[in-house]
């Protein structure tokens, strides 16, 4: 590779690779990097606050499968992308952090903005790498790049000192090598055992997490369920892969959701973790029978029986998992709903749990149509699914009790175009995520749904899109508090902190039009519609802002009240 400095090393490293887009916020440590990047295929995503471009590119990486890429700054540059980098490692997103740093022959001078950035990401990453050789920067850059799809995808950090960068070639070219990530690993003895058990099953149900996700293992996943008449729920970056509109499928994966989940976890004779780790989401493993046979596939094989013993770990990617479970399924005779099909067998469990998620269903009804002023943040919702229903629409949950509304009312239509902060629950990154999904998705409606105190911690970057020419629509479920901490604190202490917890009635859609965009006030359900209809028409970055009644708890706040995660005294 010809290059004529480090930092042209980097850049044609990152060009080979196909990267995409680069996030980034400008500092003299990058200008060596920036100023071919310029120039070349690669846009360059510049945005207001590092932490911003760091969750554009973990969104990124989440909804493409393919690496995000962030470059940063040295110093508080660097310190800024803590919080998304890690949700990155939490969510299993292959996301490449470049830093600038201090120039190496400045080190432990109490030079300008220098850190300990590679100590200090190093806890949190799969890799964190400083390269100090300026013929080897390409070679660093494609490590980095290939490690964070090696094994369990996850981030990677790259520290390249600004004097490496700047330090010419020697002789002009760069060594270059890259290499291709393609091998899936299987493991067929787990195969046989899952279908042995499966046989001996009457309730089961499938859990497909963001494994299944990254695989890209949607048509097998839907392959499998069709041919076993199994009920599956996706949750994570799983979400969509089958459609929540399947017969097969009931939904989130999740047992506060207020639907047929808490009764499939609870009555399941076994249960088929596909790609999902056994975390907080499912009570530490308590929301499942304790007489159930647990199955958990993994490509990580340190996942396997975190905080519940499993009958069945397997060590194996969920795709090619899958892909060899369909093919010995239909050598057996075992597909379908035939004589010998487990379809047959599980006929009537699946229509257990039709039964009760029509059940709820009705009795989530009054919640989604009512009219009371304030809004009840179901009926906000529900108008948004009534509204976003195409299969190529993109749906972005921020908050606390704000999400927790979009999971319960959310219909998955379609893979990786649901995207919330995950396992990690780091809230203000939505309208990042949504700047990434527009740039992901150009040719789909982009809309993220985010609760008040949410949108408040990146809003800047809604002049990022307005600059980038980004239309999306921003519907905010204004409670006027932090919603979630303040439920928690009236269901455990019987009151609420509000010198802490009450925000306000922030006027979002009057800043959004004051940075250049369209904003509109709803406080009456029947104009929730008009106003979202509105917002699309007027092609640009628009806020809808919702008052929503601040009284109504959430199945996640009831939930965690329940669990006893946090206990507070007087």
């Amino acid at each position: 590779m010809q290059a004529a400095n480090g930092g042209e090393a980097a850049a044609r490293a990152l060009i080979d690779l196909g990267v995409e887009f680069v996030f980034t916020l400008t500092g003299g440590h990058l200008n060596h990097i920036h100023q071919i990047l310029e120039k070349s295929p690669v846009r360059l995503v510049d945005t207001r606050h590092e932490q911003a471009a760091t969750f554009m590119a973990d969104a990124y990486a989440r909804m493409t499968g393919k690496p995000g890429v962030a470059m940063l700054t040295a110093g508080p540059g660097f310190t800024n992308c803590i919080s998304p980098l890690q949700q990155a490692a939490t969510n299993c997103t292959p996301l490449l952090v470049i830093a600038g740093a201090s120039g190496t022959d400045y080190r432990d001078k109490m030079d300008l903005q220098d850190a300990p950035q590679a100590a200090i990401a190093a806890p949190i990453v799969k890799a964190a790498y400083v390269c100090t050789q300026t013929e080897r920067v390409a070679e660093y850059v494609e490590t980095a790049f290939r490690m964070t799809l090696a094994g369990r995808p996850g981030p990677v950090f790259l520290e390249l000192p600004c004097d490496v960068l700047g330090k010419a070639m020697p002789g002009g070219e760069c060594p270059w090598h890259k290499t291709v990530m393609e091998s899936r690993p299987v493991d067929p003895r787990g195969v046989e055992k899952t279908i042995a058990l499966l046989r001996e099953a009457e309730r089961p149900i499938v859990v497909a997490g963001s494994g299944a996700g990254y695989a890209g293992a949607g048509e097998e996943l839907r392959s499998f369920v069709e041919k076993c008449g199994i009920p599956v729920f996706t949750c994570n970056m799983g979400r969509g892969l089958v459609s929540d509109l399947h017969p097969l499928c009931f939904g989130l994966a999740g047992p506060h959701r207020p639907l047929a989940a808490k009764k499939a976890y609870a009555e399941a004779d076994l249960a088929l973790i596909l790609g999902n780790r056994i975390s907080l989401n499912h009570f530490f493993g308590a929301a499942y029978n304790k007489k159930a046979t647990l199955i958990q596939v993994d490509v990580a094989g340190e996942e396997l029986g975190r905080n519940r013993a499993i009958d069945l770990p397997v060590i194996s990617d969920v795709r090619a998992f899958l892909e060899l479970t369909n093919s010995r399924l239909d050598a057996l005779g075992l597909s379908g709903v035939g004589s010998d099909g487990l379809g047959r067998r599980y006929a009537d469990w699946v229509e257990e749990l039709r039964a009760e998620q029509q059940r709820c269903a009705e009795a989530m009804l009054p919640m989604q149509t009512s009219d009371a002023v304030p809004i009840h943040p179901q009926r906000l919702v529900h108008e948004v699914d009534r509204f976003m229903d195409r299969d190529d629409d993109v749906v972005l949950a921020d908050g606390g009790d704000t999400l927790t509304w979009v999971h319960i009312g959310r219909t998955a239509r379609t893979p990786y175009r649901i995207l919330d902060h995950g396992q990690y629950w780091c809230i203000g990154g939505g309208i990042a995520d949504a700047i990434a999904a527009r740039l992901v998705y150009p040719e789909s409606r982009v809309m993220l749904v985010t609760g008040d105190g949410s949108f408040g911690f990146n809003f800047m970057e809604v002049t990022t899109a307005l600059r980038k020419g980004l239309s999306l629509v921003i519907v905010v479920a204004n409670d006027q508090s932090w919603g979630m901490i303040r439920h928690s604190q009236q269901l455990r202490l019987g009151y609420t902190l509000d010198s802490v917890t009450w925000i306000g009635p922030t006027p979002y859609e009057k800043m959004v039009e004051a940075a250049g965009g369209k904003g509109f006030y709803v406080e009456r359900p029947q104009d929730i519609r008009p106003a979202i209809e509105a917002a699309f028409a007027a092609n640009t970055v628009a806020c809808v802002n919702v008052m929503v009644d601040p009284s109504v708890i959430s199945p996640a706040s009831i939930a965690l009240g329940q669990l006893g995660a946090y206990k507070i005294t007087d």
